[in-house]
């Protein structure tokens, strides 16, 4: 435990920081494109055009409880692309950017971090237009939308301790790198971003109650519940919210646990 309070110590003493090499880093990676740091924009509008096109357009795509489709998909595509963005570039940071901890002095564990900070644009521009899809076919926001502020704190609790776990993990075993790109390609159809895992009669119900206790599917379904105006977080199934905050739990536990163990001897590693 004394692991968590100082790991968070060091995230809150350190957030401008890792804020500040959050925007070094994206504007490194776009210094040299013509339009910089408008692609930041550009990127998650194509993406919604793509997908407008795909499923508004030419699938015509029905999702159950008279849910429109895009907004739907939007929604669960900025919280899907923020958690898998965050987990994989952060896994990452530590193996590549050892050496800028070094020589400018800050705790190593603020990496991953800094990595969430990179695609928080992309997520809100996900979710705003998710919002206005969501209210142009009729959905009018009310009091439920004051919950986005309860799933974004899970979002970033589960997506920052599971980056600091790979994050650690990779100094040891750099091959993770691929296990998480293969996991995170099966998921992303697993965890309810593109589809309804309710519309698939064949699935044994087994596999579906496993797929509903996924942290990431409780996350998309709550950002959903919150802009739909479904329900409020209390009323979700108890057993879900106890698996995602246990399994959210356990992996801060065992990712910080990790990190200290080896944090000394992270240069004899690499």
């Amino acid at each position: 435990m004394s692991n968590v309070l100082q790991y968070f110590k060091e995230q809150i003493r350190y957030l401008p920081v890792a804020y500040n090499m959050s925007r070094y880093n994206t504007k490194s990676a776009t210094m040299s494109n013509r339009f910089g740091r408008v692609w930041e924009i550009l990127d998650p509008l194509f993406q919604l055009g793509i997908f407008y096109l795909l499923f508004g357009i030419l699938m015509k795509r029905v999702i159950p409880g008279g849910y429109p489709v895009l907004p739907w998909m939007f929604i669960g595509l900025g919280v899907w692309g923020l958690m898998q963005k965050t987990i994989v570039s952060g896994a990452l940071t530590t193996y590549n950017q050892l050496r800028m901890a070094s020589v400018m002095k800050f705790p190593v564990s603020i990496l991953p971090t800094s990595a969430f900070f990179g695609f928080l644009s992309e997520f809100w521009i996900m979710i705003t237009a998710g919002l206005i899809g969501a209210i142009y076919n009729g959905f009018i926001p009310s009091l439920h939308l004051l919950q986005v502020i309860y799933y974004f704190f899970a979002l970033v609790i589960f997506s920052v301790s599971t980056s600091l776990l790979n994050a650690t993990i990779m100094i040891v075993f750099p091959d993770l790198k691929f296990f998480l790109n293969y996991s995170f390609r099966f998921l992303m159809f697993m965890s309810g971003a593109v589809f309804s895992m309710r519309q698939f009669n064949q699935i044994p119900q087994f596999l579906l109650q496993a797929v509903m206790i996924n942290p990431f599917y409780y996350l998309i379904e709550g950002f959903r519940d919150a802009i739909f105006g479904t329900q409020w977080f209390w009323e979700v199934d108890p057993s879900i919210i106890l698996s995602f905050w246990a399994i959210t739990s356990f992996i801060l536990l065992l990712g910080t646990q990790l990190h200290y163990n080896i944090r000394e001897r992270i240069s004899d590693f690499l």
